[in-house]
């Protein structure tokens, strides 16, 4: 199993909350990116000053976490742009950035976009993630109908480090699909939803209280700030989301460093910069 700093939980109760970062893609078209010939995992080696000013924002606003500019950093994708022969430099290149501005207090994930081209293309990008020194692997933006299972348990006997899983659904979508594999029995250490508006974000976990048993993760679309009362994130919203199950915090599309700051203060000080200064 390859090496990871993910915090257990502490003092044998439930792991503390952790704040992860803000959208990467959508920031990075505010500063220039067209997505007409372009991607943003590109930028981690074309314009990497940009993706590297957008992860010490989010570290400045506050984030535990920091998530690589990698959800489109594998073969099948590259290869709209003619680059599939660049995953391993993009990906180690994306883990460096992050790595940079987090510092040795912080945590990287490695980000894993969903891809229709089967398990040995998402197993080639985890392990040049893996190599360039990720704490854990996300997977994001799946959707419901997608078999998960599998892939999970090629990603573990690949790369062996613990894995968070979020989903993006439909409005008559189920909160978590059928896994097709015991996913519990894999490291898989939260699981949630990403890139959905925050009104339904914020009542997911309500209705999941105490039947998932694992830490939950709510990373909505944005902006999540004023996004009206129970709903943006004010300390009194996050406390009974924290009540709720929800240990990751962060954001998708739209989202910035005002929201993680948002978050931050509502969450309180961080269990990760305790005594950083």
């Amino acid at each position: 199993m390859a090496d990871s700093r993910w915090p257990g939980p502490g003092g044998g109760g439930p792991p503390p909350p952790i704040l992860l970062d803000a959208a990467m893609g959508t920031r990075l078209i505010a500063r220039g990116l067209d997505l007409s010939g372009d991607d943003p995992c590109l930028w981690c080696l074309d314009r990497p000053e940009e993706v590297a000013e957008v992860h010490r924002l989010d570290v400045m606003a506050g984030a535990d976490a920091l998530t690589t500019n990698t959800f489109g950093a594998n073969r099948s994708w590259l290869s709209r742009f003619g680059r599939a022969g660049e995953v391993g430099a993009i990906n180690r290149a994306a883990v460096a950035l992050a790595r940079e501005a987090a510092g040795p207090g912080l945590l990287v994930l490695g980000c894993l976009g969903p891809t229709a081209e089967g398990s040995e293309v998402e197993v080639e990008q985890a392990l040049a993630l893996a190599a360039g020194g990720v704490d854990a692997l996300i997977l994001e933006t799946n959707a419901a109908s997608a078999p998960i299972g599998p892939r999970l348990a090629a990603l573990d006997a690949a790369v062996g480090l613990p894995m968070i899983l979020t989903f993006s659904l439909a409005v008559d979508d189920d909160p978590f699909p059928r896994l097709g594999y015991d996913v519990f029995e894999l490291p898989l250490q939260a699981i949630g939803w990403n890139c959905i508006p925050p009104p339904r974000a914020v009542e997911l976990p309500g209705h999941l209280r105490g039947t998932v048993g694992l830490p939950l993760v709510l990373q909505p679309s944005g902006p999540w700030i004023g996004s009206g009362p129970g709903v943006e994130p004010t300390a009194e919203t996050i406390a009974r989301l924290v009540d709720q199950g929800v240990r990751l915090f962060g954001g998708c599309c739209g989202t910035t460093e005002r929201d993680i700051a948002a978050l931050r203060s509502a969450l309180g000080p961080s269990p990760l910069r305790a005594g950083s200064g």
